[in-house]
């Protein structure tokens, strides 16, 4: 935004340029504001407000943006994060930085299922909003409502992993599901009257059932 601008600025200066906005003549003012500056305070003012947690310090180094051009400064660069990266997780700091200096200076990509690896496939793993949590919580409200206050923990649990991690509806098929489900037992809620006398009064309704909706699902 600081060197090129967004698409809002870029149609701004197109219609400075034409003198007109929505019919109206544009006049130039005397005190313009500059916008590389500008973005610049405005990047200042973030970076004092929300600084850098120490995890964001270890994970950059395993992204080659925030490498340095010269070849001198690259040499030690990333060092002690990737260090103590290794030591968060459990992993060996000497295999990870020694590894991570072939990376630098050799350019070899991390080797699959070596130490460095494991932090790079860790490092994707970091949310960088809270977004992903501010889903939950709202999952969370729309599954345990007062309709659903009776629910166990674990079938909270369920609901809540199928509805943050389930494929769009149109890509779901559930044919291929309905007989391991028929067969575990499973029946129709409105299949039959519930309680145990109808269940004694009418001990074929399961057999009913099969070959009523049999062919609905099979």
């Amino acid at each position: 935004m600081k060197e090129c601008g967004g698409k809002s600025a870029q149609k701004a200066e197109e219609r400075i340029t034409q003198g007109l906005f929505k019919g109206l003549e544009l006049v130039e003012s005397s005190g313009q504001i500059k916008r590389g500056q500008f973005y610049q305070s405005v990047i200042d003012n973030l970076t004092k407000r929300m600084p850098e947690s120490d995890l964001v310090h270890m994970l950059k180094p395993l992204n080659k943006r925030f490498w340095p051009q010269d070849r001198n400064a690259l040499v030690l660069y990333g060092e002690k994060e990737i260090r103590a990266l290794a030591k968060a997780l459990g992993e060996s700091a000497s295999e990870a930085v020694q590894e991570f200096r072939d990376w630098k200076l050799q350019d070899a990509a991390p080797a699959p299922g070596k130490t460095l690896e494991k932090l790079s496939i860790a490092s994707r793993t970091y949310l960088p909003t809270p977004s992903e949590c501010e889903r939950g919580f709202s999952a969370v409200n729309d599954t345990d409502s007062k309709t659903h206050n009776r629910l166990r923990e674990a079938s909270i649990s369920s609901l809540l992993f199928v509805d943050l991690n389930r494929p769009p509806l149109e890509r779901f098929d559930p044919m291929v599901f309905i007989p391991s489900w028929l067969k575990s037992g499973h029946r129709l809620s409105t299949s039959w009257a519930s309680g145990p006398r109808a269940k004694a009064a009418d001990p074929g309704r399961c057999g009913r059932f099969c070959v009523r909706y049999g062919p609905l699902f099979l």
